[in-house]
């Protein structure tokens, strides 16, 4: 069974908080997770049951009733939102830490009922889909190290074509272990549930074929700017309509964003967010995309790469826990990738280069960066499928891909 990073997070919520929403997408191993806890005494429903369901709708006080110390845990807790109402009473004339364990898809509906019944009182934990680092045994540390400017060296037998044959095989456990036609398969049966069946837990969705378009449509521009208008125009319905169904595909975690660095000069940075499918899996599988044509195209494997250098950044972030994820563009089309900003100011700047060749030129928006807007510590990074660690100026390397998982 593969350790996870976020294990000794939601170990640390539950000390802190009297409740704790273990959450993200679907099958990207929260259950199992819950079940690896080591906490000393334990009480699960999945309401994902039907009887199970019933019986906490019918009498949601008396369901969440708990025995002595023990967590209670609930599965697919966005099922039955009346639960929360019920645990609130419990944990208002309780305020023992580490009482219930709720996991499940975040919605809409339930991130409404929570600050409207239970804040102030719960931790939120997300869990994603498996970074190459929790594959691979990693620490974890890849951000501890980068402020450090402590590299390995040497990573040997991690070239493009294993990059992309990772990122294909996506981060989902059950997927990965797939042969590539079935995991195909496998994608679009949990698009199509996504789109479906859990959607009726986020919003009221009336044409399902358009929701569809429209995430495929974004699984296709993953990691890249568009105007909402052009989303629109493209799908032919309305921006109100794109953006209601983008903020339920969020919802669902199929997408996430990322948004603009914004603490300079105003007038010539770029206000816009930037898009990316929460696992590069689910790009490559719903596409139909096969590793050799990604290997061989150009706009494919950048954003197949990028992606996936995306779904591991976000993972390190949430560990690390003191930083803040962001991209930059401005005016002038200066482009930086990732920024990861540390509490105390220190920053590292992130390029994603899919090729294993490089040069000075592929630093010269961070070097730009540095020299106009960086004013503590600042680490500009270009992540590429090479094997060494290069150094082009103080401070300033050319990293390997995989390093991530260091």
């Amino acid at each position: 069974m593969i350790a996870r990073w976020q294990e000794n997070e939601v170990l640390s919520a539950l000390k802190n908080f009297r409740v704790v929403n273990l959450t993200g997408a679907r099958q990207c191993g929260k259950t199992t997770l819950s079940n690896m806890l080591s906490l000393p005494q334990t009480r699960r429903f999945a309401l994902d049951n039907d009887e199970t369901r019933k019986a906490a709708a019918n009498d949601p006080y008396g369901f969440v009733a708990r025995r002595g110390d023990e967590t209670f845990i609930i599965d697919e807790i966005q099922k039955v939102p009346e639960l929360l109402n019920a645990i609130k009473m419990r944990v208002d004339k309780d305020n023992a830490k580490g009482q219930y364990l709720l996991t499940g898809s975040s919605n809409l509906h339930f991130i409404k009922a929570v600050s409207d019944s239970l804040a102030g009182r719960i931790g939120r934990v997300r869990l994603r889909t498996l970074a190459l680092g929790e594959r691979i045994g990693g620490k974890g540390n890849f951000l501890d190290r980068a402020f450090e400017r402590d590299f390995p060296d040497v990573i040997p037998d991690f070239d493009k074509r294993k990059i992309i044959g990772i990122a294909s095989e996506s981060g989902y456990p059950e997927a990965m272990e797939l042969a590539p036609r079935f995991r195909k398969k496998w994608f679009q049966e949990y698009l199509d549930n996504l789109l479906t069946k859990d959607i009726r837990d986020v919003t009221e969705i009336r044409k399902l074929d358009v929701l569809r378009k429209i995430a495929v449509w974004l699984l296709a521009h993953s990691s890249k700017f568009f105007e909402v208008s052009e989303l629109a125009a493209k799908t032919g319905v309305g921006k109100a309509t794109v953006d209601t169904y983008l903020s339920a595909l969020k919802a669902l975690y199929v997408f996430d964003e990322v948004p603009p660095w914004s603490k300079g000069d105003y007038s010539k940075i770029g206000k816009r967010s930037k898009y990316f499918a929460s696992d590069a899996g689910l790009v490559v599988n719903i596409l139909g995309w096969s590793d050799e044509s990604i290997y061989m195209d150009g706009d494919m494997s950048g954003k197949t790469i990028e992606t996936w250098v995306y779904q591991n950044l976000a993972s390190l972030v949430d560990v690390q826990g003191d930083c803040e994820l962001s991209q930059y563009r401005d005016s002038k089309k200066r482009e930086i990738d990732f920024i990861v900003e540390r509490s105390d100011g220190a920053m590292l700047g992130i390029e994603v280069k899919s090729g294993s060749s490089l040069g000075e030129a592929d630093f010269k928006h961070l070097k730009w960066f540095a020299k106009n807007f960086a004013k503590d510590e600042f680490t500009g990074i270009v992540l590429y499928s090479g094997e060494q660690t290069l150094r082009f100026g103080e401070g300033f390397y050319a990293v390997p891909l995989a390093a991530l998982g260091a």
